[in-house]
């Protein structure tokens, strides 16, 4: 389970899983992740979606930009089926904890029902989930305070779905300034194959190792390793868009132990397994 207050950098933790346009019936099948709450949004075009919640299937058409929420182990199954020619559509993948604590400390158990779900966009959530999108594979780290503020507005939005009121979200010193936080994720990018110790990460901001665990969770709302994990997993997600490369050697590449470790840690954060993942998101189109 993540640990976390409401981070300033919650971007940094999520996972986004874009799906291109594809033809009329292509169909992309996910079983939810338990430790994550889910937004999905329909980026083009419409699609007829299936949800298993409960043992009960809920069936409905979802227009293009229409945007809905399954709170975290609410539902074990969710099937996207184009409507019309090249539907496209994106899923944002936001660990429980982000919402838990915040949800905890208003005194409120957020819902669990389908009913839950949104049906309308009144406050442009749809816009901020574009934009998330749009970014989620650049490496260009100049861009992460204007997706921290998106990622901001979502998560008051879900809390305020959820009958939670406003949550306090203010500057702490006891997190690492935006361009400290920038730096360090630009580095865990660009080492993931060789895992950076929490030794290697404090040497680079003069920390002790337990003082920069404990900022370094304050900042992401993540425990380092699980960080790591994450941003291996949303690598995995632009390398599995190539057919010739083999998972393992994905895997390899990305600093798993092998294929295994790899399914594994996959299939916790998506709820599906990186095979099933390239099977169902098949070919980009145009």
């Amino acid at each position: 389970m993540d640990e976390a207050r409401l981070s300033r950098f919650p971007h940094l933790s999520w996972l986004v899983v874009a799906c291109p346009a594809h033809p009329l019936g292509h169909t992309h099948v996910f079983r939810h992740g338990v430790q994550n709450h889910w937004l999905s949004c329909s980026l083009r075009r419409s699609a007829t979606v299936s949800v298993v919640c409960e043992g009960k299937q809920h069936r409905f058409t979802a227009a293009e930009n229409t945007v809905r929420y399954a709170p975290a182990r609410s539902c074990e199954q969710i099937v996207i089926r184009a409507g019309e020619p090249y539907h496209a559509f994106a899923v944002l993948l936001i660990p429980d904890g982000h919402l838990r604590k915040c949800v905890n400390e208003e005194g409120i158990e957020p819902r669990a029902e389908l009913s839950g779900w949104m049906r309308s966009d009144p406050h442009g959530l749809a816009r901020d989930i574009r934009r998330i999108v749009e970014e989620s594979s650049e490496c260009d780290t100049s861009s992460f305070a204007e997706k921290d503020e998106v990622a901001r507005r979502i998560i008051l939005r879900i809390l305020q779905v959820n009958g939670c009121g406003t949550p306090d979200w203010h500057d702490d010193a006891s997190v690492f300034d935006r361009r400290t936080m920038n730096n360090l994720v630009e580095y865990v990018d660009a080492h993931l194959k060789i895992s950076p110790s929490l030794s290697d990460m404090a040497m680079l901001v003069g920390l002790s190792p337990s003082h920069f665990a404990k900022k370094f969770r304050q900042s992401t709302g993540l425990s380092f390793h699980r960080l790591i994990n994450r941003r291996r997993i949303q690598a995995a997600l632009e390398s599995l868009t190539n057919p010739s490369q083999p998972l393992a050697h994905i895997a390899l590449e990305l600093g798993f132990s092998s294929q295994a470790h790899f399914t594994h840690v996959f299939s916790g954060l998506t709820g599906m397994t990186p095979a099933n993942y390239r099977k169902h998101r098949g070919p980009t189109v145009g």
